[in-house]
């Protein structure tokens, strides 16, 4: 009779499992949307083609959405923000965009998104505080889902400076890696002494503004005390002594040589020219940067090692500009599709498989501790302990795109050889002006 109650409660605890797995299914099912997914080319793929991680990630939702059908766009960083914007004008916004937060607050500033805060209430506890913060919109709601981060540094071709019998010059084996201008410029000249005439130890690029966030962490270390605005973000503070005196160096740097004056090149210029080896190092370099160049970087026919370091700086510890990409999701008058979305958003975030997989495929780092990087490349290690010399992250405020506008003016005045003062404080009277607009 024992037995034969104990067969009666297995069954009845297999039937009620599988009818969880059934109601579970069916809810799954019950979500019956078509949506369109925008990414700008942040992700890489294991089989190197465009686009091709995105498209194994809707593969993998859509089985375990089959109601739900996402098409993927892949836009480029050279035109997308204005397709999306045309998108929008037309009303046919894309339901989903992975993009960064500046992009994204504005189109929430605009009343265009939904918040997310339903879909990220029970995972903000393991979310960087700092990310999520940069994903909120002015009425403290999130709008973008916060995937990965990552640190943009400097980086340095190991193996050319090892040649060149300058490897020790670098002080990439001390703690934290920490160093001065004056072990900066004594590594400079003695590569422009060593480095045939048509390489460089460096390009200081400012053609477009295209990769500022690394001449804008260049310029607010060197000497130090050099931030880009106040505490509170409420005005441009970069005409100070110590941001002339850094932007002083600079030029002087390119009049002699020890830096390449890359007025008529860009950031990509610039990196490309560290990857072919035609320049010691790079100012605007990160693990998804590296990553992006894979197969393309060529020192003697071989790849080389690149060595990540932090900016000089003499007054304080580095302050490194950062990336921090996500999701949001457009609003829409059809109630499934935002549902779809959501779920999409989710699933990319927190599906224990691919989750993981599309931090990897970032290059960067997890946003949330529930993600562990799992690697003994000890470039890789050093950049995951970068945080903490994250500093002020002002993509999201008002007037940020413009601003930029007059960065790259002020740079090109500065080496035409007008007074550096002035010309910061024009920056900053006109900078200040944006965030009033």
């Amino acid at each position: 009779m024992k037995l034969l109650k104990k067969k009666s409660l297995c069954i009845c605890f297999v039937m009620s499992f599988l009818i969880l797995v059934g109601c579970i299914n069916k809810e799954k099912k019950q979500v019956t949307a078509e949506i369109e997914f925008w990414s700008f080319p942040n992700f890489t793929s294991e089989t190197g083609e465009s686009g091709g991680f995105e498209k194994s990630l809707i593969e993998a939702f859509q089985k375990e959405y089959p109601g739900i059908k996402v098409n993927f766009t892949l836009i480029s960083f050279a035109d997308g923000q204005a397709k999306i914007e045309a998108a929008i004008a037309d009303g046919k916004a894309p339901d989903v965009v992975y993009d960064a937060p500046g992009r994204i607050l504005a189109w929430a500033a605009a009343g265009l998104l939904e918040p997310l805060d339903d879909i990220l209430a029970a995972e903000k506890p393991y979310i960087t505080t700092g990310l999520l913060e940069i994903s909120a919109g002015k009425d403290r709601r999130s709008y973008m889902y916060p995937m990965h981060e990552g640190p943009f540094s400097m980086a340095f071709n190991k193996e050319m400076l090892e040649d060149l019998g300058l490897i020790d010059l670098l002080p990439y084996k001390r703690l934290d890696r920490r160093w001065t201008v004056a072990e900066y410029e004594t590594l400079l000249r003695s590569l422009r002494e060593k480095l045939p005439k048509e390489k460089t130890p460096g390009v200081f690029y400012y053609k477009t503004m295209g990769g500022d966030q690394g001449t804008r962490a260049f310029l607010v270390n060197l000497f130090g005390n050099a931030n880009l605005l106040n505490e509170d973000y409420s005005k441009y503070i970069f005409n100070s002594t110590q941001a002339v005196k850094n932007l002083t160096w600079t030029i002087n740097a390119m009049n002699e040589g020890l830096l390449l004056d890359g007025a008529e090149l860009t950031s990509n210029d610039a990196i490309s020219m560290f990857a072919e080896s035609k320049a010691a190092h790079t100012i605007l370099y990160s693990p998804q940067l590296n990553k992006m160049y894979d197969g393309k970087r060529n020192y003697k026919g071989k790849d080389f090692t690149p060595i990540y370091m932090p900016f000089p700086n003499d007054s304080s510890a580095p302050l490194l500009e950062f990336l921090a990409g996500g999701a949001c999701v457009f609003k829409s008058s059809d109630k499934q599709r935002i549902e779809a979305a959501k779920l999409f958003l989710k699933f990319a975030a927190t599906d224990e498989v691919w989750a993981g997989k599309l931090v990897k495929a970032s290059g960067g780092f997890p946003a949330t501790s529930k993600i562990q990087i799992e690697t003994s490349d000890d470039e890789i290690l050093y950049n995951s302990v970068l945080q903490k010399f994250f500093g002020q992250y002002y993509n999201n405020i008002t007037g940020f795109s413009k601003m930029r506008e007059y960065w790259n003016k002020a740079l090109k005045e500065a080496s035409s050889g007008k007074d550096i003062q002035n010309v910061l404080n024009s920056f900053v009277k006109d900078a200040d002006r944006t965030l009033g607009e």
